[in-house]
């Protein structure tokens, strides 16, 4: 039976109208308006407490999810003085959602205004590319410093934090701060810590001035980076350490395409923003590695790799940097980074030759100054070649002048060349370059390594304790860095403290066997226990046969001219000159011939291209007595 109270229009109403007439399409457009706004704001907040990238997609699921709710919402239900009720239940007549869709279309327009004021705030103000707000804070800066008095030409670069969902991309946010470092370390005013230093703060939750103390630096600079598809947001601020003052920050938002030009932009506003005290200019130096973003990307994370050291990160990072070059030849900085990682592998992996390693770095090298003849990095590379590995002490010598001349103050330039002027025997040049070093790394373990095996090899024990304990407390899950600890008790005759570290490091760091014989043959040529030494000479001989590369023949050499004369050395020492070990050549162990012996065989195999040019070159700058571990206590 049909109902013959219901006017036949409103049945046959259409359902496009009568989602009209409830508000359902006002409801929506509403609904989005507002939660796009807010979804600004959040990210606005999050992005002040550095919250991770995840926390805003929670949001914007949210905020989406939230949407058909609303609407099916405005359909069942209807707003009325005495609260919400369900819309069937409401007579068509007293219906007001007339004037319900009025409020609502006020609601519309605010939340629009408002929308737009926060698109023209954001293009126009918080995200300009070029950080006009830099003059001003520089000025601010300037009244700042005027009643602080104190130095502002040193800054810190920070490892930027890695904001982007993909842990992966830890390379990406390192890559960037790293290169950033570097491009600051490039004005001869502004003195840069040195990125191993700097990097010791990564992932730790120390105050800005607790870090510009440790680093000895008047000014931190921090950030972050999202990366998101092809999407960056990178946010960086230069903070003064003494008073915690902003000298400048800004927001970047760019397509990774844009990458060079942020480094720049961000250099050039820190330029800026001390000015005022540095005198420099601050033009853009445009200096764009590659035309390549993948040979880019390849590029920094290869760096990430070499800067994590140990064998199979060196050779994945050789992989990466081929990787980087394939796509780009022209890519000069991938080159020297490729010849500096060849250079190292003889230190950290017996997977590839000395020999090897040696004739690629030395390609590597050559390339990369006949691409960029300024490259500081290849000259070092090639110096280090030319020099530990091929002896030819004058061409490695105006290598590594060249690169001290191209950048006087990084610390990797600096440490290197000390080590090359303490090789060679200008052990006085080699201490004035080792302590430069510290200044510029403080927080670097292997300077202070260095610095003490150099006081070793001078026999100065006593200045050595310092930087050989500094060194174990710099790095203390380091066998490497325990090594000259280990060293200088036992030259100083300490036995009892150089047992217990040599326990300790054997034990508990897992030190490497070659490293544990060598440590324990020197304990017992000290206290002249032929026996014993007898023991791990065996074992020494014993492993090398094997095929241990960790197992120096020069080393061995040592011992056996200690226990059993120059014939019994002598084969070992050929077979160190073919594998072109670092230790034949470095003095510790042999210094000067004449002061060992007088042996017409012995002296002859000091007379081979190479090591006779080195020789000689130590005799002119010396000769020095009491140099290395030779005292003639056991020899024949």
């Amino acid at each position: 039976m049909v109902d013959m109270n219901v006017h036949p229009t409103e049945k046959h109403v259409s359902f496009f109208h009568e989602l009209k007439r409830r508000n359902v399409f006002r409801m929506g457009i509403a609904y989005v308006v507002i939660v796009w706004v807010l979804l600004q704001a959040i990210d606005f907040a999050l992005d002040i407490i550095s919250a991770p990238n995840w926390v805003m997609q929670v949001f914007f699921i949210a905020g989406v999810a939230g949407l058909p709710l609303v609407l099916i919402f405005s359909w069942i239900f209807e707003m009325t003085p005495e609260g919400i009720k369900l819309e069937s239940e409401i007579d068509r007549s007293d219906s007001l959602t007339p004037s319900t869709g009025h409020r609502l279309d006020r609601t519309i327009i605010i939340f629009l205004a408002v929308a737009v004021v926060l698109l023209l705030t954001d293009k126009f103000i918080l995200n300009e590319d070029t950080p006009s707000s830099a003059v001003n804070n520089a000025e601010l800066a300037k009244t700042a410093d005027a009643s602080s008095g104190s130095d502002i030409q040193s800054i810190a670069v920070l490892p930027f934090v890695n904001m982007s969902s993909d842990p992966e991309q830890e390379y990406f946010s390192d890559g960037l701060a790293e290169e950033l470092l570097n491009r600051l370390a490039q004005n001869p005013k502004l003195q840069v810590a040195a990125r191993t230093s700097a990097f010791q703060f990564k992932g730790k939750s120390l105050d800005i001035a607790e870090i510009g103390r440790q680093l000895k630096v008047a000014n931190v600079l921090e950030g972050s980076v999202r990366k998101s598809g092809n999407r960056l947001r990178i946010t960086a601020q230069l903070i003064r350490v003494d008073s915690g003052f902003h000298l400048w920050s800004q927001t970047f938002d760019r397509e990774i395409d844009d990458i060079f030009a942020i480094q720049d932009d961000i250099s050039t506003a820190i330029i800026e923003a001390l000015e005022v005290e540095l005198g420099a200019s601050a033009e853009q130096n445009n200096d764009q590695p590659t035309v390549n973003l993948q040979a880019y990307q390849s590029f920094l994370k290869a760096r990430y790799l070499l800067a994590q050291r140990g064998g199979d990160n060196l050779l994945q990072a050789i992989r990466l940097f081929k990787q980087a070059i394939d796509l780009d030849p022209q890519f000069a900085k991938a080159w020297s980074g490729m010849a500096f990682t060849y250079g190292l592998i003889p230190a950290y992996s017996v997977k590839l030759s000395a020999t090897e390693a040696g004739s690629a770095a030395m390609q590597a090298a050559r390339m990369a100054i006949q691409l960029d003849p300024d490259n500081a990095e290849a000259y070092t590379a090639l110096g280090r070649i030319q020099g530990h590995l091929n002896q030819e002490i004058s061409d490695a010598r105006k290598s590594f002048e060249k690169s001290f001349e191209l950048a006087p103050n990084n610390a990797e330039v600096v440490n290197l060349y000390g080590d090359f002027l303490t090789m060679i025997g200008d052990f006085k040049n080699g201490e004035i370059m080792e302590q430069r070093a510290l200044e510029l790394d403080p927080l670097a373990a292997v300077n202070y390594s260095d610095l003490a095996s150099l006081y070793n090899i001078l026999n100065r024990t006593e200045a050595a304790l310092v930087p050989a304990r500094t060194s174990a407390r710099l790095a203390p899950d380091s066998y490497d860095r325990q090594e000259p600890l280990i060293f200088t008790t036992i030259i100083s005759r300490d036995f009892e403290t150089a047992r217990k570290l040599i326990d300790f490091s054997t034990t508990e760091l897992g030190a490497d066997a070659g490293y544990v014989n060598t440590w324990w043959s020197l304990y017992y040529y000290y206290r002249g226990d032929r026996e014993n030494l007898r023991i791990k000479l065996n074992e020494r001989i014993q492993q090398a046969e094997l095929g241990n590369d960790f197992f120096s023949y020069a080393i061995t050499a040592f011992f056996a001219l200690a226990l059993d004369g120059v014939d019994a050395a002598l084969p070992f020492l050929e077979k160190s000159s073919q594998a072109k070990e670092f230790m034949l050549v470095w003095p510790d162990f042999f210094y000067l011939p004449e002061q060992i012996s007088e042996d017409s065989e012995w002296l002859a195999f000091w007379q081979q291209p190479g090591l006779s040019e080195l020789v000689e070159t130590r005799r002119q700058l010396g000769p020095y007595k009491q140099i290395g571990y030779w005292n003639g206590v056991l020899a024949r």
